[in-house]
């Protein structure tokens, strides 16, 4: 299953009687990446009010109103990443306030919708995952290596010869292991 994550920082902006929000959306393998991003965000922008957030990395998810009513702020920024399928991301969005109460809706539409504008400038990319399989061919079969490799091009080797054949790893797309895997079985020979 592919992995979609940023493909870049993506900038978006909304504005709605008189308050600015202003959010991006990046790329956020781990919460200490978010939390330095976040802490950069709030550096760069000292006078504004709110410093909204949510972050989704793998299956863990968090967000923070910060002072706004519960719900109406990281919640529809949350919505927006978990709507594009979006992992390994955060979502900063801040306010600068107009002097006029939003109400609910309007929150949540303007949280909502300036990071909506931030995960479309950043586009998507997606990501196969890959994953590492031990390896040992005999002398016999040392051939199948080149045949993995010709087959499966994004296939990486790290090994050696030893006494009885050749010991390692491949590391590969997740999709492809099974194929990959079938060419090195080898059945136990004199059973």
């Amino acid at each position: 299953m592919p992995i979609w994550i940023p493909d870049k920082v993506g900038y978006g902006e909304h504005e709605d009687r008189g308050s600015r929000f202003l959010a991006w959306v990046f790329l956020a393998e781990e919460e200490e990446v978010f939390a330095k991003q976040l802490e950069q965000v709030k550096a760069e922008h000292p006078k504004a009010r709110h410093w909204c957030w949510a972050w989704r990395i793998q299956e863990a998810y968090r967000f923070e109103d910060d002072g706004e009513p519960g719900g109406t702020a990281g919640r529809p920024m949350l919505q927006v990443l978990e709507g594009r399928s979006l992992s390994r991301v955060g979502a900063v969005c801040v306010r600068y306030f107009g002097g006029v109460k939003l109400g609910t809706g309007g929150l949540m539409r303007a949280y909502g919708g300036a990071t909506a504008k931030a995960a479309d400038d950043a586009g998507v990319q997606e990501v196969i995952p890959r994953m590492r399989i031990p390896v040992f061919l005999s002398f016999a079969r040392t051939a199948v290596r080149e045949e993995v490799r010709v087959k499966f091009p994004t296939a990486v080797f790290e090994g050696d010869f030893q006494d009885a054949g050749w010991s390692g790893t491949v590391e590969v797309d997740k999709l492809d292991a099974p194929a990959i895997h079938e060419l090195f079985w080898e059945p136990l020979r004199g059973s």
